[in-house]
């Protein structure tokens, strides 16, 4: 009898002696981890003010502060550029990721994200740079390489692709240079060129006559429209001339979100107008002393600034092959690449 008693008493000593289950620590790969990297990576790019929106890779390394209910990642996220401009506004899932023939821009977000009830990025610093020319022409000899942005060719692609677009389009007022980013060379029958910039809306009415570009202001307020540009240029030879041919301009113009708020907010308060009021707000046609709009309501929230969570640093392309990189500290890290583009060494 006293033995079964003994043998109880060191049973239930043991079971409340023993620690408890550990849980394995969180991954690179975890569900929570990559919801954080994602919608992180939705809040660093409408933090963005220039420069194209960068998309997800992998989940390279993680640590964790944790409190009731709630946890902080410190995320190293591998981030590859895409083809959206940040002034387009698109989700990073819907952009195209830069490829070989478009010069690829790789890097590294340090990221900071609380996971409470919702995902909110506290600061990031992401670095970035292209892919070294000579590693393009190895795995792909044709593809156009990267020049500077400041590049004379490049400058004049620019200028005559934006005279090409004022001279085709339909809006209602001149567009004039913003800034160009992004500039490669190819040679086919001749140097070509090809550049990518943004524009921004000027005071100048397209039915001004006799207008001087040079002169022209942009439209600096809230409603001022942008657009995106692509556009390219061939010298061709022709006997002794030089003739240089436009041979296409594309241009994406963006509605300002001022303008998007105020209709959103319009269509709310629709029964305080007449269904024969015009309310159009296409604000192409507008100088800015002639905007007329509401004024913001006392409980809507004026849009925080962006640029203020962080920065992204571009670095020049690496002359050599980079160093490796050192190992994550997190275990089941890093995660799995999304994009590889066949250029392993160096992401």
């Amino acid at each position: 009898m006293w033995v079964c008693v003994w043998l109880l008493a060191l049973f239930v000593c043991w079971q409340g002696g023993s620690p408890s289950p550990v849980e394995p620590p969180v991954g690179c790969q975890s569900p929570e981890v990559l919801r954080a990297a994602e919608e992180g990576l939705d809040q660093i790019n409408a933090d963005l003010t220039k420069g194209f929106i960068l998309s997800l890779n992998r989940v390279y390394d993680i640590s964790q502060q944790t409190g009731e209910g709630e946890v902080t990642f410190n995320l190293t996220i591998d981030v590859m550029e895409t083809k959206c401009h940040v002034i387009s506004r698109n989700p990073w899932k819907k952009c195209e990721v830069k490829n070989v023939a478009n010069v690829p821009v790789y890097g590294q977000c340090m990221a900071s994200i609380y996971v409470g009830k919702s995902v909110e990025l506290r600061s990031y610093k992401c670095t970035i740079q292209q892919v070294p020319g000579r590693t393009i022409l190895n795995l792909c000899p044709d593809c156009p390489t990267a020049i500077l942005l400041d590049d004379p060719n490049i400058v004049k692609t620019a200028n005559l692709s934006l005279q090409t677009f004022n001279k085709q389009s339909n809006l209602s007022n001149y567009f004039t240079l913003l800034n160009i980013t992004g500039g490669r060379m190819q040679w086919v029958v001749g140097p070509s060129y090809f550049v990518e910039f943004t524009i921004q809306e000027t005071v100048c009415a397209k039915g001004t006559p006799d207008v001087d570009l040079t002169q022209c202001k942009m439209m600096d307020c809230e409603y001022a429209h942008k657009g995106i540009c692509t556009g390219s240029h061939i010298t061709v030879n022709y006997g002794r001339l030089d003739k240089e041919i436009v041979s296409q301009v594309n241009c994406q113009i963006i509605e300002p979100e001022a303008a998007l708020a105020e209709e959103k907010a319009h269509s709310k308060e629709g029964s305080d107008h007449s269904e024969n009021e015009d309310h159009n707000h296409a604000h192409t046609h507008l100088h800015p002393h002639e905007h007329h709009h509401h004024p913001t309501s006392p409980n809507q929230a004026s849009p925080r600034p962006k640029g203020l969570l962080g920065v992204v640093v571009v670095l020049p392309p690496p002359h050599v092959q980079p160093a490796p990189r050192a190992p994550p500290a997190a275990s089941n890290c890093p995660g799995i690449k999304r994009i590889n583009l066949g250029l392993n060494n160096l992401f």
